[in-house]
């Protein structure tokens, strides 16, 4: 098979897998019932809704700001109904997130190819894989900012790998706003990446003229906290917790491990005082109950799993955790060892919580669960551990082991996940409402002819209707009196309150309705999404532009970076 062949076969698997992953999830998992919503979806809310007041948290806000932006392109049904507020929800926080994981496969892509000269052949099969990465996949489809990290990161080493290698000041002029964005998502995240940073690069990042530009970052860096500030009323230090999370593991978590209970009952809490248990649990599988394991989050029935299923996944992490340690032990080529440890400075970031090894800092550590102790808080850095056994199981060399690890994994995840049928879809009523509301309304016509919707918005017409639907009289039509619009009541039709965000109006008559419908006004219940507060965040907004402008430029204009 020619080179040129296999780019195209590997670039079609790439392009087809990714998107019908992206469609089975979005059909099967409701995003607002995911883990920690609750808690964050207050940070959304402040750029989706007409809020007033702090969002009390203290997390950066540009991943939410970011999401906010689908949200508001793909609002319009909540124009005549809030029934489908879930659905936009779930369809703007996983395309969002889709995005942010395709901008760091691509910065991936670059990472390998410029760094450890891999060609694209050999690079391919290895997004192919990792895009199969349960702790990938789940990033993918909650709302949470460690999906942003495993966008910009990639980018960031990039650059800095870049600037070391040829000394070229502007490579860090492009890291200056995602390392500024990346620093002011959460303390775990700025944590982490210290501590990457250092392992990955060591003393070489204590260059007099590398610190001197990051003062640019720490400057920055500064602003950015306050402007999160303004809007969250908590600094990013002042995390807050439950009152169960106040607590420290004992030393015995770390490194307790009953393989026989393992084995016969994996399942959430029971490795409480487990962390090797829970990794085994949770990196091949949903151990959390947070994704497809979720009782009313996915939408097929199979909480709390499939035990067979589940001690698949316990060998697969069995094996790869196993086979990563061994290997690194080995490894004589540095740059590549450095990449696999990354993975572990993530369960060291967690151990350090659990221990609360820095006092000053809030407690976040739940005995009585074992939480947190999830893969999916150094995702991010676990994709290049993957990277690196894939790397050394030779799959970009072998077609072989491609072709066996492609079938496994997917057969794999398929049993896992089990999400609903095309026939469920086309049946059920709930499915297809879902179905249109995330559908681009150019795609409405060739849909329609397969489905029948009980309401449209593609066209201010389909919009006014389906505000006013309902029960009416024809013959109660609008007459002129003295130059004014009479619209007679209609004891037949269900009279609503509509409202243009400023004022809010009474129709009793489906033609008055569509006057107002026509003219702007939505029913009132939505003005709560339609008149939003989407105001400040200046600095983060420019940031997050210039972060994903610094690599994406790159690529396009296909610079040498």
């Amino acid at each position: 098979m020619s080179s040129k062949t296999k780019k195209y076969i590997f670039s079609f698997i790439f392009i087809f897998q990714n998107f019908l992953y992206f469609l089975i999830f979005l059909i099967n998992y409701n995003s607002t019932k995911g883990t920690d919503y609750e808690k964050y979806s207050t940070l959304l809310n402040y750029f989706t809704t007409n809020q007033i007041g702090l969002a009390g948290l203290e997390s950066g806000l540009s991943y939410f700001w970011f999401i906010s932006l689908f949200f508001h392109l793909f609002k319009s049904p909540l124009k005549y109904s809030n029934d489908p507020i879930e659905y936009i929800l779930t369809f703007s926080i996983q395309l969002s997130n889709f995005l942010l994981f395709l901008i760091g496969l691509i910065g991936i892509y670059f990472l390998l190819k410029k760094v450890f000269n891999y060609s694209k052949n050999e690079i391919l099969p290895l997004l192919i894989i990792l895009s199969l990465f349960p702790p990938i996949i789940g990033a993918r489809i909650i709302l949470k900012p460690e999906i942003m990290v495993f966008a910009l990161f990639p980018w960031l080493l990039l650059f800095y790998y870049e600037y070391f290698k040829n000394k070229n000041k502007v490579f860090l002029i492009y890291s200056i706003p995602i390392v500024s964005i990346l620093m002011t998502l959460k303390v775990s995240i700025s944590f982490i990446l210290v501590i990457s940073l250092l392992i990955v690069f060591n003393k070489e990042i204590f260059q007099f003229e590398f610190l001197t530009i990051n003062l640019i970052s720490l400057l920055i860096f500064g602003f950015l906290i306050y402007e999160n500030y303004l809007i969250n009323g908590n600094y990013l230090w002042e995390h807050l917790t439950p009152e169960s999370y106040n607590g420290r593991a004992n030393v015995s978590y770390f490194y307790s491990l009953d393989l026989k209970e393992l084995w016969n009952n994996p399942y959430r809490d029971t490795f409480k005082n487990s962390m090797v248990s829970i990794l085994l649990a949770d990196t091949f599988g949903d151990y959390w109950q947070r994704y497809w394991f979720h009782k009313d989050g996915w939408s097929g029935d199979i909480f709390p799993g499939d035990i067979i299923i589940i001690r698949i996944s316990l060998v697969l992490s069995l094996f790869f955790y196993i086979f990563v340690i061994f290997s690194l032990l080995k490894e004589k080529n540095k740059k590549l060892q450095k990449i696999g440890i990354l993975g572990f400075v993530g369960v060291f970031a967690l151990i350090v919580n659990a221990i609360n090894l820095f006092p000053f800092l809030t407690k976040n550590f739940d005995p009585s669960k074992g939480d947190p102790m999830k893969t999916h808080l150094f995702s991010f850095l676990l994709s290049f551990t993957l990277i690196y056994f894939l790397i050394k199981i030779r799959l970009h060399k072998n077609q072989l082991v491609f072709i066996s690890l492609f079938v496994i994994l997917n057969i794999f995840f398929f049993s896992m996940a089990k999400g609903v049928t095309i026939s469920e879809v086309r049946d059920s009523s709930f499915f297809q409402n879902k179905v249109q509301v995330i559908t681009p309304c150019l795609l409405s016509d060739a849909l329609t002819e397969k489905t029948i919707y009980s309401n449209s918005w593609c066209s201010p017409l389909e919009l006014s209707e389906s505000i006013c639907k309902g029960e009416y009289d024809p013959l109660i039509v609008p007459y002129e009196e003295n130059d004014y619009t009479i619209y007679p009541k209609d004891e037949s039709y269900k009279e609503r309150n509509l409202t243009n965000g400023n004022q809010i109006v009474t129709v009793a008559n489906y033609f008055e309705c569509l006057n107002y419908a026509s003219g702007g006004y939505s029913i009132q219940s939505s003005a709560i999404y339609v008149n939003n507060n989407n105001e400040g965040l200046f600095l983060n907004k420019i940031l997050l532009f210039m972060a994903f402008s610094s690599g994406l430029f790159s690529f396009f204009k296909g610079r040498k970076v």
